[in-house]
């Protein structure tokens, strides 16, 4: 049994009805005099041992009384002759009475509690015993009810349970003889037409009740379909439709190029095929196409000619005379023939070359640019494509925000001016006037020990530098002590980084073309990027001049 402050607190916070009589504090089932004292204590200012405490009158006179100021309460409360509750303790109080605080420092849990009066049920009034025999009779109706729908169920079952079972010919379709009368009762024919026709009708009609069921199975006959309905239409609502066919086709962050060049590279392929292979592949198409032909004792050799006669070369269709012609033919006469050999010519010969099986693979000229593959660096495969082909600077981390899913390489388009590309390399401009465009393809990576071969390395013409030097492990070209710097003479290195960002210490070191981008003024993102492309020309102009930029 719960003691009254707890009682009063768990009332007041599910806002239930206390009623309050001359003598007693009611509690639903448990009542309590006014006067008895709960187990929190009266603040006082003095060191004095002995305790105080509140009694229940006083606590829920505060509750009726907690929307008028304190002076007034205690002039009502001075009025009603009931205990006032202290101003020092009146915030504590209704903070744990309202529920805000689970406990306070003033319950004394020592404290001896007195235990409330259990209620008796109140005696009956004249009015009661028409209700209660109202609700027997509501409650009788339920029970007849439910039992009628039981057997509304039961007939149901047993109506198809003793259904007859199709029948055909006078054989029925649901028993085990089907397959060894039906033949005998009935042609081939007339099975086969009576399939097609039932074939038909399934396909023009919508299988649904039979009349018979439809009248015997009736929505004013059979409450329970009713009931049944209300619970699958609750269920129904409370289902919650995740992904449909319309929001699974939407791809967030995917791109299909790979798909794309599969398909290129495969159509360049079949057109590559020689001409024979693809005629050979034709009439072997054609020949599976024909159908068997029926067997003939009349035509043997169709079948055997060429399997047993192979070896041998024996042509089973001609006769004596041409074997004899041609052995002739094969055999040297046995008289002597005196013949005069002619002197033996000196026939100069040419070697001819001879051709390769496999044409030789065309090396690529396509240039290489190494990013760091660390997430710490400013550029990665995530925004390498929007600063160096689009000249916008974005974070790695937007870009994963934004559902940007990691490639394993990625490979950018850079647009330049056909006449700019001559005059770079020191050729003559076209003899058009007009400016033609040409796109060179770059292809970015960042682990270039799984993703490139020995000769491959030859193409890498960039890398942009992150900072430590275990960015560089396992690099070819390492000096004994771990330093990239001859891997620098070999491409152009560069770094990335805010300008108010100080540089690191070992960039400071190497030879590497510093790169700066401003955290706002997304502006002068161009102008880093322009730099990039121009300290890169100059390099592959001076150093490696048979790759295309």
């Amino acid at each position: 049994m719960a003691d009254p402050l707890t009682l009063l607190r768990q009332f007041n916070i599910n806002k239930r009805d206390v009623t309050e009589t001359n003598e007693q504090i009611i509690f639903g089932e448990f009542s309590y005099l006014k006067n008895v004292k709960t187990n929190y204590m009266v603040y006082k200012a003095g060191e004095s041992n002995a305790k105080d405490y509140y009694t229940l009158e006083a606590l829920h006179f505060l509750l009726k009384n907690v929307s008028i100021p304190h002076p007034i309460y205690v002039q009502k409360a001075a009025a009603a002759k009931v205990p006032v509750v202290n101003r020092v303790d009146r915030k504590a109080l209704l903070a744990y009475l309202n529920g805000d605080t689970d406990t306070s420092a003033s319950i004394d849990k020592s404290a001896p509690l007195e235990l409330g009066a259990s209620r008796a049920a109140p005696s009956k009034r004249p009015g009661d015993h028409v209700e209660s025999q109202d609700f027997k009779k509501a409650k009788i109706e339920a029970s007849h009810k439910e039992s009628q729908i039981l057997q509304e169920k039961t007939a149901l079952a047993a109506r198809y349970a003793t259904r007859p079972d199709p029948v055909i010919g006078g054989i029925s379709l649901t028993s085990g003889d089907v397959g060894s009368s039906l033949s005998e009762a009935m042609s081939v024919e007339t099975i086969a037409a009576i399939k097609a026709k039932r074939f038909a009708k399934k396909r023009s009609t919508i299988r649904g009740v039979p009349e018979e069921d439809m009248e015997a199975v009736s929505l004013e006959n059979r409450a329970f379909i009713e009931s049944e309905i209300d619970v699958t239409r609750d269920i129904i609502s409370k289902e919650r439709i995740l992904r449909n066919r319309n929001n699974i086709l939407q791809s967030v962050g995917r791109t299909f190029t790979n798909i794309l060049s599969i398909s290129i590279v495969k159509s360049r392929a079949d057109t590559s095929k020689p001409a024979h292979t693809t005629a050979a592949s034709h009439t072997e198409d054609k020949t599976k196409q024909l159908p068997p032909k029926s067997y003939s004792r009349y035509d043997q050799e169709r079948f055997r000619g060429e399997k047993e006669t192979e070896e041998f070369k024996i042509d089973t269709l001609g006769g004596f005379a041409s074997m004899k012609k041609s052995s002739s033919a094969a055999t040297p006469s046995r008289t002597p023939q005196h013949t005069k050999t002619p002197p033996r010519q000196q026939v100069s010969r040419v070697p001819v070359p001879v051709k390769p099986n496999k044409a030789q693979k065309r090396e690529s000229k396509t240039p290489i640019v190494i990013v760091p593959s660390s997430l710490s660096s400013l550029i990665t495969l995530y925004n390498v494509r929007e600063f160096l082909q689009d000249n916008r600077f974005i974070t790695a981390q937007d870009q994963q925000a934004q559902g940007y899913r990691k490639q394993s390489e990625v490979t950018i388009s850079r647009k330049r001016d056909l006449v700019e590309i001559n005059l770079l390399r020191g050729h003559a401009a076209p003899a058009t006037g007009e400016n033609q465009v040409v796109t060179i393809p770059y292809r970015i990576i960042d682990c270039p020990l799984q993703r490139l071969e020995h000769k491959d390395w030859e193409r890498v013409v960039a890398v942009f530098v992150a900072g430590p030097s275990w960015q560089f492990k396992g690099w070819p070209g390492l000096t004994p002590d771990g330093s990239p710097v001859n891997i620098f003479t070999k491409m152009q290195a560069f770094h990335l980084k805010f300008e108010e960002v100080p540089l690191e210490k070992n960039i400071t070191k190497w030879d590497v073309s510093v790169l700066t981008v401003s955290k706002n003024k997304r502006h002068l993102d161009s102008v880093s990027a322009l730099k990039f492309w121009e300290h890169l020309d100059k390099f592959i102009l001076k150093n490696k001049r048979h790759l295309r930029f």
